[in-house]
């Protein structure tokens, strides 16, 4: 057999490294925790003391007089001044002063209602207290351009043709003669005025027209005198 060598006996892997790694291990954690420990506290009191130290302000004093009037919070125009008025004199006790009496006006009777209804021409005194306005003339005609209400037109009945004039028929002359007709109560023509005329032929328009014959207009179904526009064509045709 052979003898057994050196390395036989000899632990494997060096337990003395192994042990003294492991107290080096644990001291160098134990360090470590300490310094970043102290370094926390160390910046909590190096905060606190800087937050307890008084600060510098600058301040900048500026006379009262040199002080400018706020900007206006808005736009507009600043409110007009309001006048003051100045105050009022207290009133003067007024002495009275005697003045001539006013004369009287002369006595002034009132007229009766005979004595109205005598003067006033379409009234009728029928006794006591009533008076009666008389209605107007059965025969008066409205004025030439005054309004009248009717119900119905008039209706030209019977017409007669005017006669064409010689002279203006030889120098040609024709057209529509207008005329306005005032066509009484009894249909008959009352008055003719031209509106729109034609020389040489508005006499001969308005001879025409005053033989016409016409339905008088209705209001109220009576018959009533009114003013009508009449048409008179002269034609060489």
């Amino acid at each position: 057999m052979s003898a057994p060598s050196l390395y036989q006996f000899m632990p494997y892997g060096a337990p003395e490294l192994k042990e003294v790694a492991r107290k080096y291990m644990v001291r160098a954690v134990l360090v470590g925790a300490a310094i970043w420990i102290v370094a926390f506290l160390l910046s909590l009191g190096a905060n606190a003391f800087l937050s307890r130290r008084s600060k510098e302000t600058s301040v900048i004093v500026v006379p009262y007089r040199e002080l400018a009037a706020p900007p206006p919070l808005t736009d507009k125009p600043p409110p007009p001044q309001v006048a003051v008025t100045a105050p009022v004199a207290p009133p003067t006790v007024g002495v009275a002063v005697p003045v001539p009496d006013a004369e009287a006006p002369p006595e002034q009777t009132i007229a009766s209602q005979e004595e109205i209804a005598s003067a006033t021409p379409g009234v009728e005194n029928t006794g006591g207290d009533n008076i009666v306005v008389a209605p107007p003339a059965e025969d008066e005609l409205p004025k030439f351009g005054e309004y009248v209400y009717v119900e119905e037109l008039p209706e030209a009945i019977t017409k007669v043709q005017p006669v064409y004039p010689e002279l203006a028929r030889d120098a040609g002359v024709d057209g529509t003669v207008m005329v306005q007709a005032l066509v009484g109560k009894d249909g008959k023509v009352k008055d003719v005025k031209v509106m729109k005329g034609v020389e040489m032929l508005n006499d001969a328009a308005v001879k025409a027209v005053k033989q016409w014959i016409f339905k008088p207009a209705l209001s109220n179904n009576k018959p009533v005198a009114v003013w009508v526009a009449v048409p008179v064509r002269f034609s060489l045709n």
